[in-house]
C-alpha cells in the first residue's frame, strides 16, 4: 500500500517561514534599489543646476564690457559695481531671441535674495532699474563675493571708477543648507589694449 501522507503542519509552517523571509529580503532589495535610484536622480538634478549656474555666470562675466550707464534719476552708474553679497555689470552678446531690435549689450546683476541666488536683467541700459531676476539656485543661506584687481589683490567690493576698469576675476562662495559650500571662480572680459599710436607720434 502506497504512503499517501502529505506535509505535516510543522513542515508547512517551516516552508511558509522560509518563503516569508525570502519575500522580505526581496522587498528590501527592491526598496533599496528604488531609494538608490531616487538619490542618484536627485544628485544628477542638483549637478545639472550647478552646471547651469556656472555656465550662465561664466558666459556673462567673460563678456563684461567697459560701458557705464545712467540710473533712473540720470545719475552715473559704473560699468561694474560689486559688494560682498552681489554685483552688477554690463556685458555684450545680449541678442534678442525673438528677433526684435535691441542693443547688443545688457546690464545684469547677481545677488542673494530670499534664500535664492538670482540673476536680474535691465530692460534698457539707461534710465531703468534691474528686474527682480530669475532663480538660479535655492537653499542659499549666505553669499560671499570677492574681486581681484590687476595686481592680484582681492577685495570685497568693487567700483569701475575711474576709467570703467573691470576686475580681473570674481570669486563667488555660496553657503547652502545641508550641503558643502559652493565656491566658483570666474574670469572677466579682457581689457582691450590701447589703440596704436599714429605714425610719427612720440611714445606715450
Amino acid at each position: 500500500m502506497r504512503d499517501e501522507r502529505g506535509f505535516t503542519l510543522v513542515e508547512m509552517l517551516v516552508a511558509l517561514s522560509i518563503f516569508a523571509v525570502i519575500a522580505a529580503m526581496g522587498v528590501g532589495l527592491l526598496r533599496s534599489s528604488v531609494d538608490t535610484q531616487d538619490a542618484v536622480q536627485q544628485r544628477l538634478k542638483g549637478m545639472s543646476g550647478i552646471n547651469r549656474l556656472r555656465a550662465v555666470m561664466a558666459n556673462d562675466l567673460a563678456q563684461a564690457v567697459q560701458r557705464s550707464t545712467r540710473g533712473q534719476a540720470g545719475e552715473a552708474v559704473p560699468a561694474f559695481i560689486g559688494s560682498s553679497t552681489g554685483f552688477a555689470f554690463v556685458h555684450a552678446g545680449a541678442a534678442a531671441l525673438d528677433g526684435s531690435p535691441r542693443p547688443g549689450v545688457e546690464r545684469v546683476g547677481y545677488a542673494l535674495t530670499g534664500g535664492e541666488w538670482r540673476r536680474a536683467t535691465q530692460p534698457m541700459l539707461d534710465g531703468t532699474a534691474l528686474s527682480d531676476g530669475d532663480r538660479l539656485i535655492g537653499d542659499v543661506t549666505g553669499a560671499a563675493v570677492r574681486y581681484r584687481d590687476d595686481r592680484g589683490n582681492w577685495a570685497e567690493s568693487w567700483t569701475s571708477d575711474p576709467g570703467d576698469r573691470l576686475p580681473r576675476a570674481v570669486e563667488v562662495r555660496l553657503t547652502r543648507s545641508g550641503r558643502a559650500p559652493l565656491t566658483m571662480l570666474f574670469l572677466t572680459g579682457p581689457t582691450p589694449p590701447p589703440p596704436p599710436a599714429p605714425p610719427g607720434a612720440p611714445p606715450a
